[in-house]
């Protein structure tokens, strides 16, 4: 996941928690300054969710995401005994 912030900052690492304010917790981050000329690696960080301009997203997290609610839907169906 790469999240830049409004100040231009940008933090690529795995992401571990997210809540509905978008505040999010990533580990294995690396920083890289607004000029792109200094990086930092970090073990994890925390981003509040204001501060973020926006979110990229890897190619296959939503297909995967696509799958799983799917297969979610059907175990509820065999659950309240489908249709």
């Amino acid at each position: 996941l790469l999240v830049e912030l409004k100040g231009g900052d940008t933090y690529n690492g795995r992401l571990v928690s997210c809540d509905s304010w978008m505040n999010m917790n990533l580990r294995e981050v690396v920083c890289t300054s607004k000029d792109g000329d200094r990086f930092w690696k970090l073990p994890s960080c925390y981003i509040r969710g204001s501060a973020i301009k926006y979110l990229r997203l890897p190619p296959d997290l939503l297909e995967k995401a696509k799958v799983a609610s799917q297969q979610q839907q059907q175990q509820q169906q065999q659950f309240r005994g489908g249709r």
